[in-house]
């Protein structure tokens, strides 16, 4: 007879799941039907079986996962999708420092030039203890002058020079040539095939980055790197790339470089004598930086079937994207838009903005080496590539935290410490990245769960765009905080710092201060009761009278008594308003309306010995608080007075104002942070609340 139940269940891979099913099979057969498997040497069987098939289950699902990249985990199978796809992942990079060097030859020295070789050694100084290895790249040739040779902007980088030599005969058809290095930084290596060891004739192998462009005479070589880390190098087949010849000699050359390790050193000497001349000094032109560890397995993930889009090719802005970050680790966040986006447009252009992983911006020297390096021969001839810094806009703080000393063992100077980093992480997970956005509510939000004695807490916010004086230049400065600002008062107004040296009328140097004065105006801002009146109906008409126009309000009506006035609509261009209540039965009632000014006017004072305040400019400058754009006008400054309190670099000071959103967006090139120089951008108070009641 027929078993009742013939089928394995098989959805269930787990090893009790695999042997209850083994057991419930064989129950549903007639000769097992009473069967005491616990009890038997079956049991044993079982486990066996049960073992054998999920360990089967588990193999075969992990070599399915390794079949797609996405669910890939070895790093072999994920280099084997990358290369299908054309993507070669980054290997460890050397960090790059830019170095001026002057040397000056001995008296009687003849020399017209001097030559700093390829491969010349720096040494840096210690950085967390360890000094390390730098290498010029290329050479460098000067021609004498004032009786030394200069060199500017000489490229350095970490690493330790290795070369091995290899020889291509019949026992290695396939002219692969294994380095045995995880430290290698692939975009230095050097490859030069000499012919034979009775011929010396050398050639220089290029890196092949696009099979398209090769034929059977193309001198480049191939990459891979191989499943414990290190490098493979390969040569053509005849067909596309040039073949070896047995005999050929193969030297290669490459960095031994220590990743990130060396980023920021800052000081450098010269390891030996350039020829003949020992004098020489070198002075940092930019510390080092880019130096970064090989990708992770989710970069090549990510990046690898982008790169098979792009074809090494910067069309879009996930072309240039995706090069930058691959080819120079030192950008942390970036930013690229077209001219096309401008108004009006400035068509045949690319404008791209990045945010260094150290420091605020790039130097000029590093961007013209992110152009013509990364850049120049992969964009498209018509398009022309900007480099454009990133425009920071700095936040200030102040926060009033009240807590109840009942609900913690915290002292308050724990508690301001505690508030203080909490800002600080705010920043570090939703700031300082071009598509950040700030948001107050938020950060309130995490202030009050920071500690659960707190029982609320006020966060004051300030925008702070730095400025950088042009010394003795007569000249306006556009600073656009790019969001509508506050209008101040009298606690709350444009304040600058620190201050700013000028002449006044009488050609006296002051040094002054800015701030603002409400100026022009616009709208309605608010109306004002100045008598709530008697008698009112529930809707008494509210008419605004002035020289502008499409200014409405509502009033409220309690008891028959006008109790407020609502703006609904704010109108525009009145500089003389008024508002007048009409109703049938009601009486008495007035009103005042208050002016919304849109543009302000700067203007410059020093203070006194006493404390009094002298205006020397009334009219330096304009500030529109729709837009947030502040010109300072035909301002001529001689000096930035030195406060290393703020923060701020040589000549340059800074412009304070409170925004009139809670809710800061960012802008193309525009990125929202703290500066972590200024040690008041976090002002904390931190008081006592027993009641709980705040």
């Amino acid at each position: 007879m027929p078993a009742a139940n013939t089928h394995l269940k098989v959805s269930e891979t787990d090893f009790l799941s695999i042997k209850s099913n083994l057991k419930e099979f064989l129950r549903s057969q007639s000769e097992f039907s009473d069967y005491d498997f616990e009890g038997s040497a079956m049991n044993i069987l079982l486990d066996a079986l049960a073992y054998n098939t999920h360990y089967m289950a588990y193999y075969l699902n992990m070599t399915a996962n390794e079949m797609f990249l996405d669910s890939a985990q070895l790093r072999n199978s994920i280099l084997s999708h990358a290369k299908m796809l054309g993507y070669t992942p980054r290997s460890r990079t050397g960090a790059v420092a830019y170095v001026n060097v002057l040397a000056t030859p001995p008296a009687g020295n003849t020399q017209s030039t001097l030559t700093i070789p390829k491969y010349t050694q720096f040494i840096s100084e210690a950085v967390d203890s360890v000094n390390y290895n730098f290498v010029t790249l290329d050479s460098y040739t000067s021609t004498k002058s004032d009786g030394a040779f200069a060199y500017s902007n000489v490229a350095i980088k970490e690493g330790e020079v290795i070369t091995f030599q290899f020889t291509q005969d019949q026992n290695n058809p396939r002219q692969r040539f294994r380095i045995d290095s995880e430290s290698i930084d692939t975009d230095t290596i050097s490859v030069v095939v000499q012919a034979s060891q009775s011929n010396t004739s050398q050639q220089i192998f290029e890196l092949s980055d696009d099979l398209t462009e090769l034929n059977s005479n193309s001198s480049v070589y191939f990459l891979d790197e191989t499943d414990d880390g290190s490098y493979t190098i390969y040569f053509g087949d005849g067909i596309f790339g040039k073949r070896l010849a047995n005999g050929n000699i193969i030297q290669i050359t490459y960095l031994d470089t220590n990743a990130d390790a060396a980023n920021k050193a800052n000081v450098f000497t010269i390891a030996n004598p350039i020829g003949a001349v020992s004098n020489i000094t070198v002075t940092t032109v930019t510390s080092a930086s880019a130096g970064a560890d090989k990708e992770s397995l989710e970069e090549i993930k990510f990046r690898a079937p982008i790169h098979y889009t792009t074809q090494n090719r910067a069309v879009t802005k996930n072309d240039y994207s995706l090069l930058l970050k691959r080819d120079y680790p030192n950008i942390e966040s970036l930013s690229i838009w077209g001219g096309e986006e401008y108004e009006p447009p400035q068509y045949g252009k690319v404008f791209i903005s990045m945010k260094p992983k150290s420091g605020y911006v790039f130097t000029d020297v590093q961007k013209n080496a992110i152009i013509n390096d990364i850049i120049r021969n992969r964009s498209v001839m018509t398009v022309t590539p900007e480099i454009v810094d990133p425009d920071y806009l700095f936040l200030k703080f102040t926060i009033s935290v009240y807590f109840d000393p009942k609900k913690t063992t915290r002292t308050a100077d724990e508690i301001k410490t505690l508030v203080r980093q909490t800002v600080l992480d705010y920043r570090d997970s939703n700031l300082n990245t071009f598509n950040s956005v700030f948001r107050n509510s938020k950060l309130q939000y995490l202030i009050d769960q920071s500690e659960k004695s707190i029982t609320s807490c006020d966060v004051d916010v300030y925008m702070i765009k730095q400025v950088t004086l042009v010394n003795g230049v007569t000249q306006n400065y556009d600073v656009n905080f790019f969001s509508p600002l506050h209008r101040g008062g009298l606690q709350e107004h444009m304040v600058s710092r620190p201050t700013v040296t000028v002449r006044d009328n009488s050609d006296i140097e002051r040094e002054v201060f800015f701030e603002e004065v409400l100026g022009s105006f616009t709208g309605i801002d608010t109306i004002s009761m100045l008598s709530p009146g008697t008698g009112y109906s529930d809707s008494p008409v509210v008419s605004i009278n002035g020289d502008g126009s499409g200014a409405t309000a509502t009033a409220k009506v309690v008891n028959g008594k006008i109790e407020s006035i609502t703006v609904s609509e704010r109108g525009a261009n009145y500089t003389v308003a008024t508002a007048t209540i009409s109703d049938s039965t009601g009486t008495g009632a007035t009103a005042k309306v208050n002016l919304l000014g849109r543009n302000g006017v700067i203007r410059t004072y020093y203070l006194q010995e006493n404390g009094q305040k002298v205006i020397v400019n009334d009219n330096a400058g304009t500030i529109d608080y729709d837009t947030g754009e502040v010109i300072l006008t035909s301002l001529t400054g001689f000096a930035v007075a030195a406060t290393p309190y703020y923060g701020l670099e040589q000549n340059v000071f800074a412009l304070q104002i409170k925004p009139a959103d809670e809710t800061l967006f960012p802008s193309r090139n525009r990125i929202i942070t703290i500066d972590e120089n200024d040690l008041t951008s976090i002002e904390i108070n931190v008081y006592q609340d027993e009641s709980g009641t705040r």
